[in-house]
């Protein structure tokens, strides 16, 4: 059954994107699909950009909670 494992950087890959829906962070791929679809005209953040830009907008100057 060798064969029919996915290569490990895939694998990874999806542990970080069901990670990431897991701590209900976006994800950067269905961003750049929806954006290409619907918004053609704006430039594309990088993948740094998109997730710097979610956590300002999450918590803004600072944490939401004291613990």
């Amino acid at each position: 059954m060798l064969g029919s494992r996915r290569p490990l950087p895939s694998r990874i890959g999806n542990l970080l994107t069901s990670l990431r829906r897991v701590l209900g962070m976006p994800d950067y791929a269905g961003y750049l699909a929806h954006l290409r679809a619907h918004h053609p005209d704006r430039p594309a953040p990088t993948e740094r950009e998109f997730y710097d830009q979610y956590l300002r907008t999450r918590y803004g100057d600072g944490a939401t909670r004291c613990c």
